[in-house]
């Protein structure tokens, strides 16, 4: 999934020299959401190229925040008191700061961003992950157990073949790979979903 903002080129109002790398986005709800590091996969520019980069993913290097009464505003990079959050820094791939124009003015566009929606693989992970977690705290309890009664002498063998069957359930559950989740593949593992599915139970 991705996310498509409209951006301008900074005004010339703006007293920094992080001016001319400002990529101003007004809309605030929307800006609110990006982080730091978050990847942008394209960059459209509508008018007035840039003088540097545009082409290849970059990301997110940093937030502007403006400040200032009247013109020149400052620009921050940093929050605080009387700032506003109007825009951000983009860095490419090869670590060079992108401009939104080419020094002209009027440079506008649009820039897409991965977005921070989970995907179906990702909440498949989070929810095997708190299964095998479930149950790796329950082999813990068990263990414990174990050691205590042998502590005082009271020795099972038939407990501890079951303890060494969980183990190896947990070890087999730890190295799969979630991907084959969504679909009910096999591209990424031995055991199919269905065989797991027993394990976790």
């Amino acid at each position: 999934m991705t996310t498509s903002l409209l951006y301008s080129a900074p005004s010339t109002s703006y007293n920094s020299p992080w001016n001319v790398y400002l990529f101003r986005i007004n809309d605030f709800a929307a800006l609110s959401e990006l982080v730091v590091g978050q990847e942008v996969t394209e960059i459209t520019y509508l008018a007035a190229p840039p003088t540097e980069g545009g082409t290849g993913v970059g990301s997110i290097l940093s937030f502007l925040y403006g400040s200032g009464g009247a013109p020149p505003f400052d620009l921050h990079l940093s929050p605080g008191s009387g700032r506003t959050l109007i825009g951000f820094i983009i860095i490419d791939s090869n670590g060079t700061l992108l401009q939104p124009d080419n020094g002209t003015g009027g440079g506008r566009g649009d820039i897409t961003l991965t977005s921070l929606a989970q995907t179906a693989n990702e909440k498949n992970k989070e929810c095997f992950d708190k299964l095998v977690w479930d149950k790796q705290c329950t082999f813990a309890k068990d263990v414990l157990k174990f050691v205590n009664q042998v502590s005082f002498g009271y020795v099972q063998p038939e407990v501890l073949e079951c303890l060494k069957n969980e183990k190896r359930v947990l070890e087999i559950l730890n190295c799969y790979d979630t991907r084959d989740i969504e679909e009910e593949t096999t591209n990424y593992n031995i055991l199919t979903y269905k065989q797991i599915k027993k394990l976790l139970n």
